[in-house]
């Protein structure tokens, strides 16, 4: 039997490790091909997804700004071809919307400062301070949240009857203080924040609430934000409540002077459209703004021990 010389088998083996070598790296360009093909079937329905949901906003962006004549028009265009701010001018001179706007920043303003100073207060307590009863009351806040809100609605009407609150802000502002949501995400975004870190400000003599406001609170920072936009849009997009409280016209939130406007502009489409163009731009300014904060709150566990 014949055997291979040294140079021979050096070659032999040389010519091997270049085949394994070349098929290492077909079979990394396959898996790259196959990969890339994988992300652009996931690019792809992903882009047709956020086309359809945003084909709805540029239909009231484009209608919003159609002049009369040009909606009277029976075919349905997604073009402007006659660009006016006659819609804006009778939505702002027609209506009180302007001072619905007023009406609704005060009053998600008020519910936005209250859950960001009793949320995280609570939170704190229930995840760095031991009391009797603390995880069963816990316990009770969370199972308040399978209560459906349409539940509580003749309750809550009669206690703001009785309270003499019928046509004010107060029964839209005081329950809304505490959101149970709110508590909860508070206790476990706190509860990341390492316990050497509270015992020594306490050492160096911190009071609890030095330590609670310049200790804690700069350290949710995320959460903050996250509770601050949730609570402000929850506040500004309210319908329900508003309709059942207020009577009186001049102290409607924009989403009840929004629905009047299908019965004093039910033909001008592009008025209606240019009330809800102007309701959306808070909330859109506020996301842009916070996004970084809310996507970290909700995707982070807070500080790491």
């Amino acid at each position: 039997m014949s055997t291979l010389s040294e140079p021979q088998s050096d070659s032999y083996a040389k010519l091997q490790r270049d085949a394994e070598r070349e098929g290492k790296s077909l079979f990394k360009l396959s898996q790259r091909r196959l990969r890339f093909w994988k992300m652009s079937w996931v690019y792809l329905v992903l882009g047709g997804a956020a086309l359809l949901l945003a084909l709805p906003f540029y239909y009231m962006l484009v209608t919003a700004f159609k002049s009369t004549e040009e909606l009277a028009s029976f075919s349905v265009s997604l073009w402007i071809q006659h660009p006016s701010l006659e819609p804006l001018r009778q939505l702002l001179e027609g209506t009180i919307y302007l001072r619905s706007i007023g009406n609704s920043l005060l009053i998600s303003g008020a519910i936005t400062v209250g859950n960001l100073l009793f949320c995280p207060l609570a939170g704190y307590a229930f995840s760095k301070h031991r009391f009797p009863g603390r995880d069963k009351i816990f316990f009770i806040l969370l199972s308040t949240m399978m209560i459906p809100g349409a539940v509580l609605m003749v309750p809550n009407f009669l206690l703001a009857r009785d309270f003499g609150w019928i046509n004010t802000y107060f029964p839209l502002i005081i329950p809304s203080f505490g959101s149970v949501f709110f508590v909860f995400l508070s206790r476990q975004f706190i509860s990341k924040i390492p316990n050497d870190l509270i015992q020594a400000a306490r050492v160096d003599g911190c009071s609890e609430v030095r330590l609670f406001f310049q200790i804690v609170l700069p350290c949710c920072r995320p959460l903050l934000a996250s509770i601050g936009i949730l609570s402000f849009l929850g506040a500004w997009n309210s319908f329900i409540g508003p309709m059942i409280y207020l009577l009186d016209e001049s102290m409607y939130t924009t989403p009840l002077v929004i629905s009047m406007l299908q019965g004093r502009f039910s033909n001008l489409e592009n008025v209606q459209m240019a009330g809800s163009l102007l309701s959306i731009l808070p909330a859109l300014v506020l996301f842009f703004v916070f996004q970084k904060q809310i996507v970290n709150s909700f995707a982070s566990s807070g500080l790491k021990e």
